[in-house]
């Protein structure tokens, strides 16, 4: 094993070095690409959002470094889905505005619910699938919860749908932040001991899934899936119990619109084929090579469609029960949610003195490169 991470590890300086990127392949056989294959209206739009990442047709801010005492130019990011750089600030920003909703005080678990590879191209072709597998994934967590708990009760859950797998493969599954109990019909908190029957937990899980796809898939895939699969279907609880919002990011950010390839698991491309390493739940090391028309269609899958909510609360954190949160926590980044927190302006810092500067404009097209003249362009 240790032979083998120094093995990895010359393989990331060799990326560095060579400087493989997604965008990079993107670049050179995008446009061969869709003379022969046929793409979604969002795959197109993503993918062309991210080619003129940070070009001057974006637009960008003219700011001013008064220690400096220089302009500077800083471009917009694409902020698409498929953009390694955009996507990584985004995720960031989102897991901190979700891990900023955790009620205090209360321990959560992290659960993971699969499906098997049988289901995975009916979920492909009919993307409002997805929505299905995170609400049967809140209501096995409700009634393993309820069966725990000796009564009926509802758990605070945040779910986070994720479509790629770590050899790119389409694999939908369901990722959940619960809280270690939920909330009776009184209103009282019931608190759960962390044993949990995974025989149980399993077969719950098929079977609401299952019932609740029986409008959607053919009956016959159904019945095989009863059949083959009689332990149940994939669901795992991390024994770990989160107890403060910030440990969250770590597990829910890298989840929330984060591109389906990081460019650092790039090792090899040759214009003609693209071969990356990833590691499995076991934390073996594989690699995979593959032809650089295949690998474009491995990335542009896992973009959703467009208004597609990745990201859904439920039980005491549905918008129905947060209003009761507020009045039973006082917990601020609920009033800020409820009330409408004013957004931080934009700081940028020079990349000289690294002082922040002063933002002067934003401009559709940047000025001429004289930057003595700026300030009558500004004017």
């Amino acid at each position: 094993m240790y032979y083998l991470l120094n093995i990895i590890q010359s393989l990331r300086e060799a990326v560095e070095f060579k400087d493989f990127s997604v965008k990079l392949i993107f670049q050179e056989h995008w446009d061969e690409y869709l003379k022969t294959h046929k793409v979604r209206d969002i795959e197109k739009k993503e993918v062309e959002k991210m080619l003129s990442c940070k070009g001057k047709e974006r637009g960008c801010f003219m700011c001013y470094c008064k220690p400096c005492d220089r302009y500077e130019e800083i471009p917009f990011g694409c902020n698409s889905r498929i953009c390694s750089c955009c996507s990584k600030r985004y995720t960031d920003r989102w897991a901190e505005i979700i891990s900023e909703k955790i009620i205090p005080k209360i321990p959560h678990r992290h659960l993971t619910f699969s499906i098997p590879d049988i289901l995975w191209n009916f979920i492909k072709e009919n993307r409002n699938l997805e929505k299905i597998i995170m609400d049967a994934s809140y209501q096995t967590i409700k009634d393993m919860f309820s069966f725990i708990a000796g009564k009926p009760i509802e758990p605070c859950v945040i779910s986070v749908l994720h479509q790629a797998g770590r050899d790119l493969v389409f694999k939908p599954h369901s990722h959940c932040i619960a809280s270690e109990g939920g909330y009776a019909k009184d209103g009282r908190f019931v608190a759960i001991g962390q044993y949990i029957n995974y025989h149980t937990f399993h077969m719950k899980w098929q079977l609401h899934l299952l019932n609740s796809l029986r409008n959607y898939i053919p009956q016959d895939i159904i019945d095989f899936c009863f059949i083959n699969y009689p332990k149940g279907f994939v669901a795992y609880a991390r024994p770990e119990r989160i107890y403060k919002s910030k440990d969250l990011i770590g597990y829910i950010g890298r989840y929330v619109r984060h591109p389906a390839i990081a460019n650092s698991r790039i090792i090899d491309y040759n214009g003609k084929g693209v071969t990356f390493y990833y590691e499995d739940h076991d934390k073996k090391i594989y690699f995979k090579t593959m032809k650089v028309f295949d690998f474009i269609s491995a990335i542009i899958q896992h973009i959703p469609e467009k208004n597609q909510r990745l990201v859904r609360y439920y039980g005491g954190y549905s918008r129905k029960k947060i209003n009761i949160l507020n009045k039973k926590f006082k917990q601020s980044s609920i009033c800020d949610f409820i009330e409408g927190k004013p957004r931080k302006k934009r700081t940028f810092y020079c990349s000289i003195c690294h002082e922040q500067m002063e933002i002067l404009a934003y401009v559709k097209k940047p000025p001429d490169k004289d930057m003595s003249k700026i300030t009558n362009w500004i004017e």
